[in-house]
């Protein structure tokens, strides 16, 4: 019965600290910057990609008769 109890103590403090410990939190917030970062990069690669596409349908424009 003791080792019983034992076991569950010990599971729960490695469980507890498995999903609450400094591990996971460092992860969290790391994971949350590079959300971040990449949110950023998506922004400025829609803004070039729409300066391309104006780019590229005003020249397309001048040269209709070209594919």
């Amino acid at each position: 019965m003791i080792l019983w109890v034992f076991g569950v103590v010990v599971g729960a403090i490695y469980f507890g600290n498995l999903f609450f410990g400094q591990y996971s939190l460092d992860t969290l917030l790391s994971l949350e910057n590079t959300k971040k970062e990449l949110y950023k990069k998506i922004l400025l690669l829609k803004e070039q990609n729409a300066k391309a596409q104006k780019d590229y349908f005003e020249l397309k424009g001048l040269y209709p008769n070209e594919n």
